[in-house]
């Protein structure tokens, strides 16, 4: 957890204005200490939460901790989540909401069409729509296709990412860097 607020912090160092997201487990939160670890987040510059395995309606009281410290809680729907318990987490999802695009494990290749995703998230999309808030896709989306998702308010490229900090860390180069010059490509890919 040091080294990942150490790389926030040298991060929003340089570019202040972009937000940065973490995504992980809550039993790395839960170790920290909710409450250490949500200071730690506003000090270093944390913009919003991805916590994958504290689903609805289980995560409501850390969702509004984060809340109270002006961390975006970002909640998680899935291509099984009924209509019923989607209308409930949109109800109480903060500014943003993360579309799994499939049924898979993180990294995985897509298993279904671009277009497919599409025609889901688009009925999402409606459901959200006068609510204002941001519906970003995540599972299989890689620097390769991308460009297929140029219609969502935003993509999750989280393994990628990943892979790049290891290497740059392995390689004993700044992650920071190549992770921006890695961000920049993908966005040129979907403007």
């Amino acid at each position: 957890m040091k080294d990942v607020f150490e790389i926030v912090k040298n991060f929003k160092k340089n570019k202040n204005v972009k937000p940065v997201i973490l995504m992980g487990y809550y039993n790395m939160i839960y170790q920290y200490g909710e409450n250490r670890f949500l200071k730690k987040c506003k000090k270093t510059g944390v913009d919003g939460l991805i916590v994958v395995d504290l689903p609805w309606p289980d995560n409501k009281i850390f969702a509004n901790k984060c809340k109270k410290n002006y961390i975006c809680f970002v909640q998680l729907l899935s291509p099984t989540t009924s209509k019923e318990r989607m209308r409930k987490i949109i109800n109480d999802s903060h500014s943003m909401l993360y579309y799994i695009s499939m049924l898979s494990t993180t990294g995985g290749k897509l298993k279904i069409s671009p277009r497919e995703i599409l025609q889901n998230y688009s009925k999402i999309k409606k459901m959200i729509k006068s609510r204002n808030k941001n519906l970003v896709i995540g599972f299989g989306i890689t620097s390769k296709n991308i460009s297929s998702f140029k219609a969502s308010d935003g993509c999750v490229v989280g393994s990628e990412i990943c892979k790049k900090i290891s290497e740059s860390i392995k390689k004993r180069q700044n992650p920071v860097t190549n992770v921006n010059n890695m961000v920049r490509k993908l966005k040129s890919k979907i403007i």
